[in-house]
């Protein structure tokens, strides 16, 4: 079973080859500006390094949020494209599980992208990626409230939240993460969009000007 992984949900650019859960080619380009014109010569480069061609991917694992509004789109299309056009499956990710993929030494890990204005998106996983608390946008006072004070947590984000403490950066296992998805069930690819997990501010401010 070959896999195509792709995430352009943040400023990194992440693009896995895999054989069942077991990396054979990947590569990982950090703060990146335009991921449009990198994606796909990163997959050709990928395919070409491992000898594979692309009609012998089989399922294609997305990232689709939440994240950056360009990014997500950029990943999810090129995604769909690759399935639509060559009948493969394709799965979407959350990007919160895959920060949650990184080592921890806690009973739980709390993935945090910074949404500003003191909210963030988060979840709450255990060491099996189990979501104990559901993906969502919240604030960081709110999210606090929910912990539990007789469990130990680590937070992970890329993003520097100086009033968080125990506080790593990520370094994803897309192995892991690939293991438990491998044998997820296959949906209608049309149905695989971005997860922004919020409205954008346009959407916001349509939102208050009809309600006006």
């Amino acid at each position: 079973m070959i896999s195509l992984f792709i995430d352009t949900s943040s400023f990194n650019l992440l693009v896995y080859l895999l054989k069942d859960d077991k990396v054979i080619n990947s590569c990982k380009l950090e703060k990146i500006k335009s991921h449009s014109t990198l994606v796909l010569p990163e997959i050709k480069r990928r395919l070409n390094e491992a000898n594979i061609k692309i009609n012998d991917i089989d399922n294609i694992y997305v990232v689709n949020g939440p994240g950056s509004f360009t990014g997500l789109r950029i990943g999810v299309t090129i995604a769909k494209i690759i399935g639509y056009t060559l009948n493969k499956r394709v799965i979407p990710i959350s990007s919160l599980e895959l920060l949650a993929t990184t080592a921890f030494n806690t009973d739980y890990i709390i993935p945090v992208i910074d949404a500003r204005r003191g909210y963030v998106y988060a979840g709450v996983y255990d060491k099996n990626l189990n979501n104990i608390l559901k993906d969502q946008y919240i604030s960081l006072n709110d999210l606090f409230s929910k912990l539990d004070d007789d469990r130990t947590y680590t937070f992970v984000s890329y993003d520097d939240m100086l009033n968080i403490e125990n506080l790593i950066k990520p370094n994803e296992d897309v192995s892991k993460l690939i293991n438990k998805h491998q044998n997820d069930s296959q949906i209608n690819i049309h149905n695989v969009n971005p997860n922004y997990l919020k409205r954008t501010e346009a959407e916001e401010k349509l939102k208050n000007d009809k309600i006006c």
